[in-house]
C-alpha cells in the first residue's frame, strides 16, 4: 500500500520537474539577454561623412506630443538637428522601422534608418 501512495506522489513531482527541465533547455540564451538601454546609429554619407546620434529607449518609449529632437555628432566642422515626430516614435514602438532626415547644414542633409533594438 505504502508503495502505491509513494507512486502516487513521486510521479507529479518528476513530471513537473521534467518539464521544467525541458522548457529551460528550450530558451534561447539572446531571450535571457537584457535589451540595452541606448543605441547608436549612424546616418547615410554625404561630402564623405557621416554622423551619429544615440537614442534611449525610455525617451522613445515615453512618446512625448512634441516628439523627440537633438543635435548629431559633429563632423566636418558642423552639427545636424535630428527630429523625430510622436508618429515615428510610436510606429518605433510597434516595430515598424522609419527614415529620419536631419536639417539641412552646409547645404546637405543626412538620413537615419531608425529601428526598434529592444524586441530583436
Amino acid at each position: 500500500m505504502r508503495r502505491k501512495q509513494l507512486l502516487k506522489c513521486f510521479f507529479p513531482v518528476a513530471l513537473l520537474g521534467m518539464s521544467v527541465l525541458i522548457m529551460a533547455s528550450c530558451k534561447s540564451p539572446e531571450s535571457t539577454k537584457p535589451a540595452e538601454e541606448t543605441k547608436t546609429f549612424t546616418s547615410t554619407t554625404v561630402e564623405s561623412h557621416a554622423h551619429t546620434v544615440t537614442l534611449k529607449k525610455s525617451a522613445i518609449q515615453a512618446s512625448p506630443a512634441e516628439g523627440l529632437t537633438m543635435n548629431t555628432s559633429s563632423s566636418s566642422g558642423h552639427t545636424h538637428t535630428f527630429r523625430m515626430t510622436k508618429a515615428q516614435l510610436d510606429s518605433i514602438i510597434n516595430s515598424t522601422p522609419v527614415t529620419v532626415t536631419t536639417s539641412t547644414d552646409s547645404g546637405h542633409s543626412h538620413d537615419f534608418a531608425i529601428s526598434n533594438w529592444w524586441w530583436l
